[in-house]
């Protein structure tokens, strides 16, 4: 049995599921027999995603935009009155950036934190009565720049740092109310995410960003964050150039600046 598997008959919320990592998982999960809602602000790939799947009893589009609170609480509420629980909430959609501090404009650092991090805090607030109902899971998707700062990613990392604390927070009050709780961090993924980047005009890229290490794929990493909610793990770091990075930090930090440095652009 897989993962995935797992999950059979379980409903399921996935956010940013038009296209990378968010995709790849709400596809693996519906073909593994598990209720899916998939959450995006394209709404057309969603329909499209559904129509591949092959089967509409077990996929339901919520088409929206995470950063909207009554957005989230509708689509939760929906979905559960649709399956009749909730049983876990992937936040994994985000946008990330690529720009000097120096350079990029203010509305470039509030979009990393209005998806980024209040989308996250919008799906948690709204899923919480009902993960404990199901003694469900919350999973964060985060990422390696949530455990450090990267050059021209200041932004994004913050925002991927603002996520930990409210993981953490969560994980310890929510303990009681047997909710599992868990952050995933990626390393580079071969996903949009890095040509939606914003530049610092905050507007798209449309441009591949440097990476440092290796880099996973989005099936690869659906697969780790079915693994992680499936055992309930606490956090996850994937990629041994991620996990590796976060050793240097704590090891030998100004090597890990000079990494950090040079994904320049």
């Amino acid at each position: 049995m897989t993962y995935a598997e797992r999950f059979a008959g379980k409903v399921v919320l996935v956010t940013g599921a038009s296209s990378g990592i968010g995709r790849a998982l709400a596809l693996r999960l519906g073909k593994a027999g598990a209720k899916v809602g998939v959450v995006a602000r394209r709404g057309e790939r969603l329909r499209a995603l559904a129509k591949e799947l092959g089967d509409e009893t077990s996929m339901m589009v919520l088409e929206g935009d995470i950063s909207d609170e009554d957005f989230c609480t509708k689509a939760v509420g929906d979905l559960a009155e649709a399956y009749g629980k909730v049983d876990l909430i992937v936040n994994n959609a985000g946008i990330s950036m690529n720009a000097l501090f120096e350079e990029a404009e203010l509305e470039v650092f509030h979009r990393m934190m209005n998806v980024n991090y209040f989308g996250s805090l919008h799906m948690a607030k709204a899923a919480m009565p009902h993960l404990e109902r199901s003694g469900g899971g919350l999973v964060f998707v985060s990422s390696i720049v949530g455990k450090r700062g990267f050059a021209t990613r200041s932004g994004y990392s913050a925002s991927k740092f603002a996520v930990h604390a409210l993981f953490e927070s969560l994980r310890v009050e929510w303990a009681d109310k047997g909710i599992h709780v868990g952050i995933i961090a990626p390393g580079y993924t071969d996903t949009e995410i890095r040509e939606q980047a914003l530049g610092k005009d905050a507007m798209p890229r449309r441009a591949e960003g440097k990476t440092a290490g290796d880099v996973m794929s989005a099936e690869d990493a659906a697969e780790a964050i079915c693994k992680m909610a499936a055992l309930r793990k606490r956090e996850v770091i994937l990629t041994r150039g991620g996990k590796f990075m976060v050793w240097l930090n704590k090891l030998l930090p100004a090597v890990a600046d000079r990494v950090a440095a040079s994904v320049v652009g």
